[in-house]
Order: C-alpha cells, then structure tokens, then sequence
C-alpha cells in the first residue's frame, strides 16, 4: 500500500515539475530610447518655400512694389518638395529651454500678430496626430526685414528645437506674408499633449526679436501628439513550440506503475 501511496504522489510531484519546465516565462525588457526624429517642410504662398542665396537687410525706406512682387513670385514659383537645409543658424537645433529663459532683445520692432496650428494625420484614430502645422504672421516696423524661426516642442514648460526656417523676408504689417511649418513626428514621441514655442530672430544680427508660447497663445498649448512609429498598436505574436520525448514517455511509465499496483494490491486482498 505504501508503494502505491508513493506512486500515486511521484506522479502529480513529476507532472509539477514538467509544467514548470516547459512553461515559456517572458522577462520583462525595457524599451531603450527611441531618437527623437522630426521631417519639416516649410511653405509660403500655399507654395513649397525655397530660400533665396541672400536677403537684403533690414530697411525702413520704401520698397518698390515690383521688388516685393518679384520676391514673392520667386518664392511661389519653387517647385521644391522639400526643403533644402543649410548649415546656417543649426545653434538652435537640440537646444532645450524654458520660457523663464527666453530674453528678447528687440523692443517693439517685431511682434506675432497671429498664428494657427492645424493637426494631421492619425492613422490610428485615438486622438494623437504625428503631423501638425503652424503658421503665422510676423510683423515689424520695419517695411522689410530678414528674419527665421525656430521651432519647439515640449510639455511641462520645458521645449526642445526640432526646426530651424531658411531665411525669409516679412514686410511690416502685410497680413499676407504668413509663413507655415508643416512638421511629422517620426520616431521618438510617446503618445502625450505637447506645447509650442516659436522664436524669431533678426536674420541681420542672429538676435531674438520676438516669441510666442502657450502663456501668450492658448492655441499652441496641450496639443496631442505623437510619433508615427506610435501610430499603431505592435502586438508581439510569440509562438510557442513544445516538443515531447522523454519527459511524456517517463510520466507515462509512472501512471503505468502505479495502476499496476493498484491491480496487484486488488488481487492481494481477494
């Protein structure tokens, strides 16, 4: 009686242990950080912006008309689909700062009358976009000077450069001369509201001029955004091949034994 006690329990003890052994245990792994990876293109006129090979500076004299004519032409003609980026003003790009740390150096020659923000692309449909534009309308007092922007991303007051614009031309306090930044988010971005900070400097002196934030715009606060590599659910399908051998044909061999045993012990008792 003692061996079929001792068979009966070897049994579920060895089927224990095999469960144990072939059951898959998925360690946890932290995701290493993605590079944050940003696409801008830049538009002007409802046109694809290309930078001319220089600006004239700043004037407060009167600009024949068919010069600013001629200029905007220039740059509504480009065909470029892409903006072709120089090695100029990149000081800016992955720099971080707060609001509290913005200092302007100009007094009342430039301001943002205006800007918009448009969001686009969600491909997932759950609120976050990977794609957002902003355009604005910079004036001056100037009646032509050559300014660019920089552009950041954040939360939690604390903005990151993604873009730096070419050079380009505002005239004092045309409402036409608005300038958009189309940008795509793609890698690098967890689902999240993020905040814009846009900064224009004088082109002439490299100097801050002027800046706009969610302090001063509510249209450029709590903006939902997010990657394109986040624009889908990843579901990771692990396939789990068991193979058995040994193992079943031992557990087979102790249900074996142990009904042996049962049998013999019937038969003592008769």
């Amino acid at each position: 009686m003692k061996n079929l006690l001792c068979a009966l329990t070897t049994y579920p003890a060895v089927a224990a242990l095999h469960l144990a052994l072939v059951t898959p245990v998925h360690a946890s792994t932290e995701l290493e950080p993605q590079t944050k990876t940003v696409e801008s293109k830049e538009y002007r006129y409802d046109k694809p912006f290309t930078p001319s090979a220089s600006l004239e500076p700043k004037t407060t004299g009167i600009v024949e008309s068919d010069e600013t004519v001629s200029q905007r032409v220039d740059e509504a003609t480009q065909q470029s689909t892409h903006l072709v980026k120089t090695q100029t003003h990149t000081q800016h790009l992955g720099v971080n700062k707060s609001s509290s740390d913005i200092v302007v150096s100009s007094i009342n020659e430039f301001w943002i009358y205006e800007s918009w923000v448009t969001l686009s692309q969600d491909i997932d449909y759950d609120g976050y976009h990977s794609t957002f534009s902003i355009e604005f309308d910079a004036d001056t007092i100037f009646t032509r000077a050559p300014v660019y922007a920089v552009l950041y991303l954040g939360k939690n007051d604390v903005y990151e450069a993604i873009h730096v614009t070419s050079d380009f031309y505002i005239y004092s306090e045309d409402s036409t001369d608005t300038f958009t930044i189309e940008s795509a988010l793609v890698s690098g971005y967890p689902s999240d509201e993020y905040d814009i900070l846009l900064e224009l400097y004088d082109a002439d002196t490299e100097m801050l001029v002027v800046f706009t934030d969610p302090y001063d715009d509510s249209a450029l606060a709590y903006l939902p955004l997010e990657s394109e590599n986040h624009e889908f659910v990843q579901e990771d399908t692990i396939v789990i091949v068991e193979e058995h051998g040994g193992t079943w044909t031992f557990l087979t061999l102790c249900l074996l034994s142990g009904i042996a045993l049962i049998r013999r012990a019937s038969t003592a008792r008769r």
